[in-house]
């Protein structure tokens, strides 16, 4: 007789059927709530082009428009830009309200009083014509506002002279301070005012023709290839901070990369932005800046890395991994195939959806759990290891059945390809489950690629580096930008090579900055 299995046992299998399917239906019911989004839009669209052929002859429009090629509202965010939250079936649920009335102002902000008093006429009492005794007074507060303005910092150095030498026929002896070093020497511009010009151009995405504009109203006429060689030489004073900072990024045993294309326009080619995120104890976000998509870059800049290198599946990273790094993959990677062939093949796709969905409620889980290093390896080898035991056995029994050059067939291909790195994350807590954070500190550069379209030539290269490195470390600290950069480009003139810069660091300033808080405290 076939042994029965013990109750226990089928008990197990159906809570993980069911919580199977209850993934399996909150992808379906995400897909079904874009294709409702994206349907609503379509018989929008529709509805106005019937009323503008059909409507009262008011309303109709005889030929094309300037805002034909218009979409009605802005696009949706793509959802297959980052997993959802794997959370458990969702619960219906009244939306987050945010707080009613005015938020608290900062109490920092400077305040400026303004009186609007009685006149002496006015403060005569009505009844006796005695003069009334003042007992408080009604307060209100407003924000306001003050443009930025330019200022001339005078730098005055008095000349001394020995009289009774003069009077000798000798030496007056003449002594004056020398001048403190300046980020350009000679230049016209203070170490704020260049920090300004670095902010806006690659915190606030704002390009050099709107800064000479904006500048010119504040009674700067200044051109836009003046601001460009005062980027180029506050790069050339930073330098040795971004190689620093590099350096240490390549100590990180575990690092984040990715890659994006910046347009060069003299002569028009392609470059490509790399950029890498190093840990939690070397917290810096560096660029490397090169021409082409060639796998010389990765491998030069990490050359002799023997670490843990998350990033998708681009080959040019194998130079890397042959010399010893060790490739992580990137789940978010697999996801976004899968999500692109949810509509062609909805049934395939939604089942890997919800089995790379039960993979990040593992990691939602050891987040709550607070797990670190080796229990956080334990616990994914323990809860996320039969999730992709499973999912490896049906990759391989679905990819004889799809058509390789079809979405879910491409989508299979890169899973099956990229197996051996997605699960390496299980073997060190340090690791982590995607490639986010490499995606989330390019992002920025893409926001300002669209602002300021290019990069003039080959000359422009390691400079963008360098000021994207100081922009993207700056932001990861969450310091005021301005204030560091002031600050920096005031110190590092006075430093002599080989100094250690390790004070000037993002996070050696942001302690330094503290210190004197928690003592006054």
């Amino acid at each position: 007789m076939t042994p029965v299995p013990p109750p226990d046992t089928d008990l197990a299998a159906l809570e993980a059927e069911i919580a199977h399917l209850r993934r399996v239906n909150q992808e379906l019911l995400a897909t079904v709530a874009e294709l409702r989004v994206t349907v609503e839009k379509q018989q929008a669209h529709i509805d106005r082009l019937v009323r503008r052929t059909f409507g009262r002859r008011s309303e109709r429009l005889t030929g094309p428009t300037l805002f034909d090629g218009l979409p009605d509202s802005y696009p949706p965010l793509p959802a297959a830009d980052s997993p959802p939250a794997p959370d458990a079936p969702p619960e219906p649920a009244t939306p987050r309200r945010r707080g009613h009335g005015r938020r608290p102002r900062p109490a920092d902000l400077p305040k400026e009083r303004v009186e609007i008093d009685l006149t002496e006429a006015e403060k005569a009492c009505p009844c006796c014509q005695r003069t009334r005794v003042r007992i408080g007074a009604d307060v209100s507060e407003r924000l306001d506002y003050r443009p930025a303005a330019l200022f001339v910092r005078q730098v005055v150095r008095p000349t001394y002279a020995c009289r009774y030498c003069e009077r000798a026929g000798d030496d007056p002896q003449l002594a004056r301070r020398p001048l403190p070093p300046e980020p350009i020497p000679r230049g016209t511009a203070a170490a704020g005012l260049l920090a300004h010009v670095i902010v806006s151009k690659y915190v606030d995405h704002l390009p050099l023709y709107r800064q000479q504009s904006i500048l010119g109203r504040l009674g700067w006429e200044v051109t836009r290839s003046t601001l460009c060689d005062q980027l180029i030489a506050c790069a050339g004073v930073l330098e040795p901070l971004y190689r620093l900072m590099c350096d240490r990024v390549r100590l990180s045993a575990a690092l984040h990369t990715d890659d994006t294309p910046v347009p060069l326009l003299a002569p028009r080619r392609t470059a490509y932005a790399w950029v890498y995120v190093g840990e939690a104890a070397n917290p810096y976000t560096v660029f490397d800046l090169s021409v082409g998509h060639s796998r010389d870059a990765p491998a030069a800049f990490l050359k002799n890395y023997k670490g843990f290198v998350h990033a998708d599946g681009y080959t040019g990273y194998g130079p890397v991994y042959e010399g010893g790094a060790t490739h992580v993959g990137c789940w978010m990677h697999v996801r976004r195939y899968f999500f692109d062939a949810r509509l062609t093949d909805p049934e395939r796709s939604h089942e890997a959806l919800a089995r790379i969905r039960a993979l990040y409620a593992v990691e939602r889980e050891a987040k709550e759990r607070k797990l670190t290093g080796a229990d956080l390896a334990t616990y994914r080898r323990e809860h996320a290891g039969p999730v992709l035991a499973a999912f490896a056995d049906w990759l391989a029994e679905q990819r004889p059945r799809v058509l390789p050059k079809s979405a879910i067939g491409e989508a299979v291909t890169y899973a099956t390809n990229q197996w051996p790195s997605l699960g390496v994350y299980l073997t060190d807590g340090r690791l982590t489950i995607d490639n986010a954070a490499a995606e989330q500190a390019i992002r920025p550069l893409c926001v300002g690629r669209r602002n300021w379209l290019h990069l003039g030539g080959d000359g422009g290269l390691r400079p963008t580096a360098v000021l994207l490195s100081l922009a993207a470390s700056v932001k990861r600290h969450g310091v005021n930008p301005w204030a560091y950069l002031t600050h920096v480009l005031t110190q590092l003139p006075a430093r002599r090579p080989g100094d250690d810069l390790t004070d000037l660091l993002p996070d050696g300033w942001t302690c330094a900055q503290a210190g004197p808080l928690m003592g006054a405290g």
